[in-house]
């Protein structure tokens, strides 16, 4: 606790306020830190031994830990899930303190506050709250704390196939809308080799930015058209994105090499291999016009991860979405473009929502702040799907 904020008197909030002032940024990312999510790990380790609820810690990656709990229902066989990112963005694009949890005007202020500590504290206040009135819920309840979802995802792709579970929530920043499916990722890069000459006699050599230049405006012309003319009813068509180029070594050599990043954000039906493939016919179709072009998929690919796609008569929507109406009034049943943790739950066929106070559009930003209005409403509403869930 730092000198310069004050703890909210409210319990949620002040938990909120403790965590936010974890620094927990992803190590993968700038400003990073070594300890990575041992810090989230340690108070949650002690706010669950202090309500006597069993936890253990699952090794995900080198001496970053996973922490699931569990509060055993009714049905101990059946699991629904809980799962929440530990880790956080960057702090260096922030114009605020990043770690000092102020409270103004409603608004909790830190890294982290929206995306997604805030739903974090919601889902063990949840479980807190069973414990303490002595609730039995119809299945066991078990949280997931989760490293890595700001990189890579490794904590809930290690995660997702260990645990048994028979339906997922996962906390976001989705402003207590009911998020039942989103896109999925491929990233890769495409390198194009040519062959170095003088700048002064570039007949000599093969100009590799130039075939790839090329090579993009060939991809886009046919994968674009294609791509709109594949859609999903809740997330519309696939898209793709060449973000990064690099190539050549200095102003007055031919460019021997040439390498783009590639960002395809999928729906459902699509997989990576079938992207892949999708790239690799436009490529040897080129070749064949071009001979001298000389350009292949890097293998491994970047990152993958799938498409959520939930139907929406799943029982952990139906609960999800009763549980927002009866705590807000109404429900809203969404898809969104962005991907979560909860692509490795969708991927072992695990029945997964999307659901948490905040609003995306003040994840990673240089100010982060949470409506703390909707912190509360979220405690509400997951405590009603953990005794509600049939």
């Amino acid at each position: 606790m730092g000198a310069t904020w004050t703890r909210s008197e409210n319990e949620i909030l002040a938990t909120l306020q403790d965590v936010v002032a974890i620094d927990s940024v992803n190590p993968s990312l700038p400003g990073g830190v070594a300890r990575a999510e041992a810090g989230m790990v340690d108070y949650l380790a002690a706010f669950f031994t202090d309500l006597d609820i069993p936890y253990e810690l699952a090794e995900a990656l080198p001496g970053r830990n996973n922490i699931i709990a569990t509060l055993e229902g009714a049905d101990p066989e059946r699991v629904l899930l809980f799962e929440c990112h530990m880790d956080t963005a960057s702090v260096e694009v922030m114009t605020i303190p990043p770690f000092e949890p102020h409270i103004r005007d409603g608004m909790l202020y830190g890294r982290g506050s929206c995306d997604t500590k805030a739903g974090g504290v919601a889902m063990i206040h949840a479980m807190k709250r069973l414990k303490e009135s002595g609730t039995v819920p119809p299945l066991t309840i078990a949280y997931a704390g989760a490293v890595d979802e700001e990189y890579l995802m490794r904590g809930a792709r290690h995660l997702a196939p260990t645990v048994k579970v028979e339906a997922a929530v996962i906390a976001e920043p989705t402003d207590l809308e009911v998020i039942r499916g989103h896109k999925g990722v491929v990233r890769f890069h495409i390198i194009a080799s040519g062959k170095a000459a003088h700048s002064s006699k570039p007949y000599l050599g093969i100009n590799a930015i130039n075939k790839m230049a090329r090579l993009i405006v060939r991809l886009e012309e046919t994968l674009g058209p294609e791509y709109k003319a594949k859609s999903d009813p809740l997330l519309g068509n696939p898209t793709f994105n060449i973000g990064l180029i690099e190539g050549g070594m200095q102003v007055n050599f031919v460019p021997d090499s040439c390498r783009i990043a590639v960002d395809v954000r999928i729906i459902p039906g699509d997989t990576p291999a079938g992207i892949i493939a999708d790239f690799e016919r436009v490529i040897a179709a080129a070749t064949i016009e071009d001979p001298e072009l000389n350009a292949q998929i890097e293998q491994p690919l970047s990152f993958t991860c799938g498409a959520l796609g939930t139907p929406e008569n799943a029982a952990v929507v139906e609960s999800s979405a009763a549980a927002c109406r009866a705590v807000l009034g109404d429900v809203t049943i969404a898809g969104v473009p962005y991907g979560t943790d909860g692509s490795p739950f969708g991927d072992q066929g695990v029945p997964a929502v999307v659901l948490g106070p905040g609003s995306i559009d003040q994840a990673h930003g240089a100010v982060e702040w949470v409506e703390c209005e909707q912190v509360l409403k979220a405690v509400e509403i997951y405590h009603h799907i953990m005794t509600n869930t049939k």
